[in-house]
Parts: C-alpha cells; structure tokens; sequence
C-alpha cells in the first residue's frame, strides 16, 4: 500500500468528528475510539473541546463553577445522559507525546493544549460553533456573533455560563461601620474584617468598598451608585477589578459574564446587544458594537485593591456593600479562601487557560497596574511587587507625562506629572521646581495648580500583554 492509501482520507476524519456532536453517547464513544486510532493530530482541537465539557458535566461536584452552586444540580444541558465521551483521554494519549490520568487531568491537558499550534481540520470553527450551541447552549448562542475579532479555536469554556454566573444588580450600599466586624450592635451583618481584601472606589465624592470574597461568585456587579450607571468587572483568574462606566453615548449597558476565556481573561457581553466585550481591554470583540465601531472603548473609573483596614482608615465615611444581595449564595464559602484561584495567581508552574507561556521582561503572574492612553491597543504598566513606599515611577503613557507611587492605602495610583524629577515626602511630593503636592483621591494639588488623577487597571503581567497590542513596562 502507498502512504496516501493508509492515511485516513479528510472526509473519513470529518465523518468521525461529526459524530461527536451527535445526541447519542454510544456514538460519541465509538468515534473517540476511532479517532484515538487514526494517529492523525489534526483531531486533537476536536478532542479537547469535548474532553473540558465531559469532565465539568460528569464531575460538576468538583468543577462545577462558581465553586459555592457546586452543592447544587448543574445545569439541565450538562446533566442529559448523552453529554459524554467516554474514552477521551485515552485517544487523546494515543495521539500525542503526555498522558495525564490524575483526578484533575482535564487541566493538565488544557495547560498542555494550550502552548501547542495544532492546526485543526477544516471548517473547525463551524464544528467547534455547533458543539457550544447544542451542548453549552447559553455559551454558543453567544459566541455564534458576527463580526468577530479573534480565532474562534482559542476561545476557552470557563465551567460556567450567564444562567449561574450571575451578575450582582442592583446591591445595597450600607455605612461601612455597620458591617466593619470590630464593631458591636446594630441591624447589619457585621462581615468585614480588617485583613479582607476591598475593592474600593470613589464616584462624585461618595468612597465605596466592594470584598472581594463576596464578588467572588458573581464576578460582576451593575449599580448605578451617586448617580453613575458603573459595572465592577471582576476576571478572577487575572485577579483584575476594573471599574467601567456602563454608558455609550445615550445608552446605559447592562453585563455579564459570558462564561467564556480569551487569553485566560473573562468575555463580558452586555445583555441589551449580546455584543461580546474584552474584559480586561473594555472593548467589543464580537458583535454589534464591533461593527458599529472597532475603536470604542469603555471609560472607566480608579478601583483600589487593598484591605479593609486601609481603605476605612483613608476613608471613614465610606458606604460598604450589604452582604444580604438576595441571591442565596453561600459566600461565606469564599472569605479566606479562593481555592484553586490561588494557584492560578501564585504558582508560575501554572498556566492560564488559553495562554502561551513567555519569556518576557515581567514574570507571567507578577501583580501590575496599568494605564493606557487615547489608544485602546497599548498599555503602560507598572510592578506593583517592584515598587516602594518611597518610590516614585515617572514616564510617559501615550504622548503625557505621569508619575505613579503607592497611595496611603498602599496601592497604585498614578496621576499627570508635576515638573521632574518628583520624590515623596512625609506629606505628599514635592517636584523639580521645588513646589510641594497635597496628594488626594482624585488629584495632585499644589497653590492652584491640579493634576488629575489617571484611572488604571489592575491584573497579572500575562493578561497586559495577551490583550493589547502593545505593553511597555515603566521602570
């Protein structure tokens, strides 16, 4: 026989992987076993993608996201009879060099996946569009969008979906020293204890603290708060708030998460288009407003990631989130613990979903904060693990001069330039010229003169430069 007589023909392979969309298990089992056997790598795209659907759905008490539902049924479309591939780890293993069979082996074969180039089969993006829209049908009729602006093959599933990752809407906002735990007495929970991490923002003068550990299962909030329709987005595999003002033009947004990774960062979609969005850039990547307009960006607000001890004693008066949200969740589940999130963050050896590893000026999972300027594909970005109280960064963020230190809450904040050289004081800074600056909230200010504050974002160093164009590190 000839090479070309024993090579499976294309059309054998696409007949193989067709029958992996089909609503029968038995079939999904003998084309697994098939596909295992033909040694043909271009199938391997096809293989994972039912691989991640069938260990979540039949193990949803371990996978299942948010971890505080895992108590909980999963969702009908994962829970049907046929939502399997038995086998799938075994071709998977025929076919290529690893072989992982531990408890969490989906994992280990996604941070596998994820630094290969394997060019799938043709028409993979329609396949890969009829999986999500038959099996993660929340998931598909998103992602089923035009126009689009990134490869449909390094789109990730995130364990989850709109229906039971649900945004936080509408939460109350309660005195904080009603919830602060020190204290006594009172109608309110009192939750917050000094060391808990806050996301805390200022709108129009009024100071808000958001926990972490209670956005945690929502990832998201939409509030209008003094005013400001806003979304604190939440991506908890960058560990990235960012706070975004919901209004484009004459019309207010309302998001969630999608239940999809790009890059190992969350995909926001807003409910009155379905347009799909960027969380980490606030731009659209699918959809209507991508076709109405590829350069728009979202504002966005200055969000603070400290402790509550820190952003109280900077701001006494500030409102705090009411704990009672109306959503039955347990988030008591997640006050000191994140669970395998803190791998994510933490161990180097561990590798984002979708993300290719590289050797880069900044570690993948140092802590930064960046800026960015009129350009939407650039981005400035500063160490936050490399910067002291001290310190002052100074450098240029599209064409403006900028300076960046750590505030009294101990966090980044950066802020148009003074005249340089600029160093810290016991008070504030003083500048080149000599003229000392009261640092505030929201400005520099010095006999008159103001320099206003410049909103960033936080993240870790690999979603700067997977999701922009451009990263530049200020030293």
């Amino acid at each position: 026989m000839t090479e070309r007589e024993t090579t499976p023909s294309d059309e054998r392979l696409q007949t193989l992987v067709n029958r992996l969309l089909e609503r029968d298990a038995d079939a999904h089992a003998d084309a697994v076993e098939a596909l295992g056997d033909v040694g043909d790598q271009r199938v391997v795209p096809h293989l994972f993608e039912v691989l991640v659907i069938d260990a979540i759905a039949n193990d949803w008490a371990e996978f299942g996201f948010p971890a505080a539902l895992r108590e909980r049924d999963p969702p009908r479309y994962l829970d049907l009879p046929e939502v399997r591939w038995p086998g799938v780890r075994d071709a998977l293993a025929a076919l290529t060099d690893p072989d992982f069979d531990s408890d969490h082996a989906w994992v280990e074969w996604e941070s596998w996946y994820s630094q290969q180039d394997i060019d799938p089969l043709v028409g993979f993006e329609d396949w890969k569009l009829r999986l999500y829209r038959s099996y993660l049908p929340p998931v598909g009729g998103l992602l089923d969008c035009g126009p689009r602006d990134f490869d449909v093959q390094d789109i990730r599933w995130g364990n989850c979906d709109r229906s039971f990752l649900a945004a936080l809407n509408a939460p109350d906002f309660v005195p904080g020293e009603a919830v602060d735990a020190t204290g006594s007495g009172g109608d309110q929970d009192r939750y917050l204890e000094a060391e808990d991490t806050v996301f805390g923002f200022e709108l129009d003068g009024t100071a808000y603290a958001v926990p972490r550990w209670v956005l945690f299962p929502h990832e998201l909030l939409n509030a209008t708060l003094s005013g400001v329709p806003v979304s604190l987005t939440y991506c908890t595999l960058c560990n990235a708030p960012i706070l975004y003002d919901r209004r484009i033009g004459e019309e207010t947004l309302t998001f969630g998460s999608s239940g999809m990774l790009l890059s190992g960062n969350k995909v926001m979609y807003d409910e009155e288009t379905e347009t799909l969005w960027d969380q980490h850039s606030g731009t659209p990547i699918g959809g209507h407003y991508l076709e109405r307009d590829s350069g728009l960006f979202l504002d966005q607000f200055a969000v603070t990631q400290t402790t509550w001890a820190d952003w109280r004693a900077e701001y006494p008066d500030t409102l705090a989130l009411d704990i009672d949200t109306g959503y039955d969740y347990d988030y008591s589940f997640y006050d000191g613990n994140v669970g395998f999130f803190e791998h994510y963050w933490n161990r180097e050896e561990i590798v984002q979903p979708g993300v290719q590893r590289a050797d880069d000026r900044l570690p993948e999972k140092a802590s930064v904060y960046g800026i960015t300027g009129s350009d939407p594909d650039a981005v400035w970005v500063v160490s936050v693990e490399d910067l002291d109280a001290d310190d002052v960064v100074s450098g240029t963020v599209g064409g403006q001069e900028v300076v960046a230190f750590l505030d009294a809450t101990g966090d980044v904040a950066v802020y148009e330039s003074p005249p340089t050289p600029v160093e810290r004081t016991a008070d504030g800074l003083v500048d080149g010229e000599g003229t000392e600056w009261l640092v505030e909230r929201n400005a520099l200010r010095a006999d008159g003169a103001t320099r206003d504050r410049i909103a960033g974002r936080h993240g870790l160093w690999f979603a700067f430069r997977t999701h922009y164009e451009t990263a530049h590190v200020l030293d």
